[in-house]
């Protein structure tokens, strides 16, 4: 598959199943054996049935959940995206009602479809909501995740990161 190709597949996946929460589009973009380093839900649920559930819990903790595309771009067999959420949990401060959440995720693309993707995340942000940010995330996410030697991509996620979950630091589920 091309890099356009790729991107493009990419920027569906935010835009269909992200940004308008169209779940069923997730069965032609993610291969049957899909799995999410850093993420969520990382190898717990595998297959399209991760990202709908990863994009489903995150919906309903983040109602007005929009990821803006920063930067996409080709790297080989892996997709670099770049993006910015924006959409505050009902339970937040009004303080931290405007706050955004920036990241990386690399996603390596096979046979035209979505096969697994790295995650990191703008800790910080995570820590001001009260959350537990994944173990494999990083304060800055530009910078490979631990356990990663510094790799970024398809053998960046061999390690920690396929343990990580994301989950509020006072115990209490949303």
């Amino acid at each position: 598959m091309s890099a356009v190709r790729d991107r493009a597949l990419v920027r569906t996946a935010v835009e269909a199943i992200w940004n308008r929460g169209d779940l069923d589009v997730a069965d032609g973009l993610f291969s049957a054996d899909y799995v999410n380093h850093g993420g969520l839900i990382p190898d717990l649920v595998r297959g399209p049935e991760a990202i709908k559930l990863s994009v489903a819990l995150y919906r309903r903790a983040f109602p007005d959940l929009h990821l803006a595309i920063e930067r996409l771009e080709t790297e080989g067999e892996t997709v670099v995206l770049e993006w910015i959420a924006r959409g505050a949990p009902p339970w937040a401060p009004l303080a931290e009602q405007g706050e955004t959440l920036s990241g990386v995720t690399r996603l390596r693309v096979a046979t035209g479809q979505i096969a697994e993707s790295w995650m990191s995340w703008d800790t910080a942000v995570l820590q001001r909501l009260g959350i537990d940010a994944p173990d494999g995330a990083s304060g800055d996410p530009t910078t490979p995740p631990r356990g990663s030697g510094g790799r970024r991509g398809p053998a960046a996620g061999r390690g920690r990161d396929e343990e990580t979950s994301c989950r509020p630091a006072h115990g209490r589920s949303y």
